[in-house]
């Protein structure tokens, strides 16, 4: 695989397992399912996180959730007559996926203690539009088009007026939302990392692997979180979010993710962003009394008006 990643231009990188390639290539039509169900299932995600973090500690959290997405992710070895590559390139593209699981899940699950789950899937939701900066800026890739940036601006519009910046009695959690915006980027740089390792790695195989080095990582922590254990059995809600996350939101999800990393554009695949953010806010506000106000409405509108501008060739080009 080409370790230079280009977002935008390269064509879809070549991926398929030399002992299986039919397991990994994946016609369009499955493409666009894969798309479906990680927009689904990550829309309530956020909200998840937000009822786990409220009677578990957030460690303890993941551990958990870690813990049982292995307990029901390793059958699928045998299952799809896979194995756990330990080589170099394995071993260096689970750590990029560890990233995204370690890195921003913890950001991710801190933040959740102080903001909503509408709020984390729209910052979430800024991810393509920094992932194209990042490729000007960084990676010298192609100069975005007059539409894209302004996709950007309407995509940071949306954002500015998610968090009701605009109004003067406004109240925000600015370190939830910096926790929250931490989470975004380490997303980003495991996107773009696992992009660049990933060649030749089932998803199945890619997404074990950097759950076991995650659930590694995180049982050398919890003695220093040894106090925070839960003293009492949580609530049906807690536990429901803890199993939610660790079946569909690591397991189903994280699958589809990588296969569709191995498929489709980088960009283009954050672009499940789009409707993510619309459908965990309406979640938030149905299921957990979530304010749903105008300005509310008007910053989803913007970022997925922003995001729809900017990814409009990149979509048509990975699709194409």
């Amino acid at each position: 695989m080409n370790h230079n990643v280009n977002t935008e231009n390269s064509p879809p990188p070549q991926c398929s397992p030399a002992t299986a390639p039919s397991a990994v290539r994946s016609s369009r039509p499955a493409v666009v399912g894969q798309f479906i169900t990680v927009i689904l299932i990550w829309s309530l995600t956020p909200l998840a996180a937000v009822w786990t973090v409220h009677e578990i500690h957030w460690v303890w959290g993941l551990f958990f959730r870690f813990s049982l997405a292995l307990l029901f992710a390793l059958p699928l070895l045998l299952y799809f007559r896979q194995t756990l590559p330990i080589h170099r390139q394995a071993l260096l593209c689970y750590a990029s996926g560890a990233i995204g699981l370690v890195g921003s899940m913890t950001f991710c699950y801190m933040g959740a203690q102080y903001v909503s789950s509408g709020l984390i899937s729209i910052i979430y939701g800024l991810a393509p539009l920094l992932t194209g900066l990042i490729g000007f800026w960084f990676m010298k890739q192609s100069r975005l088009s007059s539409l894209q940036w302004i996709g950007l601006i309407l995509g940071f519009m949306g954002l500015y007026f998610s968090l009701g910046l605009q109004q003067s009695n406004g109240q925000l959690h600015v370190v939830g939302v910096l926790l929250e915006i931490v989470a975004m980027l380490l997303y980003i740089v495991s996107a773009l990392a696992v992009k660049a390792t990933g060649d030749g790695i089932h998803p199945v195989s890619q997404m074990i692997g950097t759950t076991l080095i995650s659930w590694l990582v995180f049982l050398l922590i919890l003695p220093f979180f040894a106090d925070t254990f839960p003293s009492v059995l949580p609530s049906m809600k807690a536990l429901t979010a803890l199993l939610y996350s660790a079946l569909f939101s690591s397991v189903l999800a994280f699958i589809c993710y990588y296969q569709l990393l191995k498929n489709i554009q980088t960009s283009t695949l954050m672009l499940t962003t789009i409707l993510t953010p619309v459908i965990a806010t309406l979640w938030g506000a149905v299921l957990n009394a979530e304010p749903f106000g105008l300005h509310s409405v008007l910053g989803l509108a913007l970022l997925c008006m922003g995001l729809m501008l900017y990814a409009k060739k990149s979509f048509r080009t990975s699709l194409a």
